[in-house]
């Protein structure tokens, strides 16, 4: 069990929110005055704050979930973290991530502020630690062996001898809080410097960037093991003193190691994420009543191709002869928006097609069938010629020359120009990593080189992600159709597996 000095911020803050809940419910009166309303536009500031800094701040799932979300991090913990840390010759990883300034590996950390602290002390597992001021529920997840949170008595005696959250304080019965020469500053890393010198580690990694930057266009914010500032190194260096200064390297590559090799308890997660989506599209569409239902008035993200090719807005009434895509899930920065997306840091997107039978017909007609027949051989290639132990680059090659063979083209998707081969199926490919990490091993043109040169371990866990782009000669010279597909995969020594089966058929609404 874990051992911790100072009190929880979950117990000081339900006082606070039953306050603030109170004052809410009083709400306005009719004919309030200025000052009231103002008075009532505070509390309600005051409350936001307090949900947002002192309430479980886990993604809101049920129990079970939570409780699968909460295996994952320890299993990854148990499991990953003693083989990446060995593997890289790191025997410290400080991972700091400052109050209000939210970091994305958070939700896998288990905290939007601390600074957390993995020692290799021998053994089959690593300590786990957390100082500082840390979200309420790490007390609770059992991952952590060492939890360290500022505390003192009020009323103060003195200038107080560490940071402490404003609510807390008044929930302790605090009324004033002192001036003086002391900032937040001096105690943001009140007791690393002898944490640290009491394990004596050799080399210590920290999470900032040295050699592994983003592509220069495109990505979104994504995980990045960079998220410690300028202030924070320097308090950071500081405190460890000269000679454990001097063993500091980037955690880069530890941390892309890390989100690299997932554990069995991710998979059972993203079947889970998998299957709500599956679940959803279907439903989508089931409320289409074809005649009669516009675009608009279906709750899904998705787009209509005519049976004459030609997209259409959200006035089309849906139809005999549409061709429907539907792209459901979150992309990993997901955490930045999550009202919605409810999985905090794990994030699925999927393709789905849907064909709006005509009267009298009972199957996509047959230009959609070559189209789909196309998809499914591309997806073959790539589950047979995907395997761990080899190169994200030497896949590369190998996939373009077993495309090229099949009789498709393969093309950067910027460079699709069908007027040189007019007849050809085009086939892009981006198999980019996923999870919360930052694409690599990445199997296709886009972002650095860098990301192409790593091997792919065991089970890598990535999206496999294609387009097909195939001439439609019944909807004119020239017109083709472009379908993506994006399924959560894992690699092995044998070829690709799903946790969730991808689309094998065009779906078909009645």
């Amino acid at each position: 069990m874990p051992f911790h000095y100072g009190r929880s911020r979950f117990q000081c803050g339900l006082l606070i929110l039953a306050v603030f809940a109170f004052a809410l419910s009083q709400g306005s009166p009719v004919g309030a005055t200025a000052r009231e309303q103002q008075d009532q536009e505070e509390r309600d500031a005051h409350e936001r704050w307090a949900r947002m800094h002192l309430e479980d701040p886990r993604p809101p799932v049920d129990d079970e979930t939570l409780e699968l979300m909460d295996r994952i991090r320890r299993d990854k913990f148990d499991q990953i973290l003693p083989q990446v840390m060995r593997d890289r010759g790191i025997d410290m990883w400080i991972h700091v991530v400052r109050e209000g300034d939210w970091d994305p590996l958070g939700y896998n950390l288990g905290s939007n502020e601390g600074v957390f602290i993995f020692t290799d002390r021998g053994g089959d597992r690593i300590e786990r630690a957390v100082l500082g001021n840390s979200a309420p529920f790490i007390d609770e997840i059992d991952a952590y062996d060492i939890v360290v949170r500022p505390d003192f008595e009020i009323p103060l005696g003195a200038f107080p001898a560490g940071r402490m959250y404003l609510p807390d304080f008044y929930s302790r019965g605090g009324y004033e809080w002192p001036g003086g020469p002391k900032t937040e500053l001096d105690f943001r890393f009140q007791g690393v410097g002898e944490f640290v010198a009491e394990r004596d580690p050799e080399k210590i990694a920290v999470n900032f960037l040295d050699e592994l930057g983003s592509a220069v266009i495109y990505e979104l914010p994504r995980l990045r093991p960079d998220g410690i500032s300028h202030t924070d190194f320097n308090l950071l260096m500081s405190a460890l003193g000269d000679t454990y200064a001097e063993r500091v390297v980037s955690s880069e590559y530890l941390v892309l190691d890390y989100f690299a090799r997932p554990v069995k308890s991710e998979f059972e997660l993203y079947a889970q994420i998998r299957a709500d989506i599956d679940q959803r599209v279907r439903g989508a569409l089931d409320s289409i009543e074809p005649g009669v239902t516009r675009v608009a008035d279906v709750d899904a993200e998705f787009s209509v191709t005519d049976k004459n090719g030609r997209r259409q807005g959200g006035d089309h009434v849906i139809q005999g002869g549409d061709f429907l895509k539907f792209a459901d899930g979150h992309q990993s920065g997901g955490y930045m928006d999550g009202e919605w997306w409810k999985y905090g840091n794990f994030h699925e997107v999927v393709d789905m097609y849907a064909y709006v039978l005509a009267e009298g017909e009972t199957e996509p007609r047959a230009h959609l069938q070559r189209a789909w027949a196309d998809a499914l051989a591309v997806r073959k290639i790539l589950e047979d010629n995907v395997k761990a132990g080899r190169t994200a680059a030497e896949t590369f090659e190998i996939l373009k020359r077993e495309i090229r063979d099949a009789g498709f083209v393969y093309v950067d998707m910027q460079d699709i120009d069908r007027t040189s081969a007019p007849d050809k199926t085009f086939v892009p490919i981006d198999l980019h990593a996923a999870g919360p990490g930052i694409y690599a091993p990445r199997i296709g043109p886009l972002g650095p080189d860098w990301q192409r040169n790593i091997v792919l371990p065991m089970y890598h866990h990535f999206y496999l992600e294609y387009w097909v782009d195939v001439a439609i000669p019944e909807w004119g010279a020239g017109e083709s159709l472009n379908m993506r597909f994006h399924d959560g995969a894992m690699a092995t020594e044998e070829g690709v597996e799903y946790f969730f089966p991808p689309p094998t058929e065009i779906l078909l609404v009645r």
